[in-house]
């Protein structure tokens, strides 16, 4: 027996296209959505400290 490993998103747009995919159940999108969000925060944080 083999164990799948879960999907990595590597970058907000990944995690903001499951978030969308209506064949996802609505739990799963509302996390997708949630880790999108967070990831885009992470993405501006790191430019405001380049600054």
């Amino acid at each position: 027996m083999t164990v799948d490993k879960p999907y990595i998103a590597a970058e907000a747009h990944e995690c903001k296209q499951r978030a969308e995919d209506p064949d996802r159940p609505d739990m799963e999108r509302l996390v997708w959505a949630q880790l999108a969000a967070a990831a885009e925060l992470a993405a501006i944080r790191k430019l405001l400290a380049k600054r």
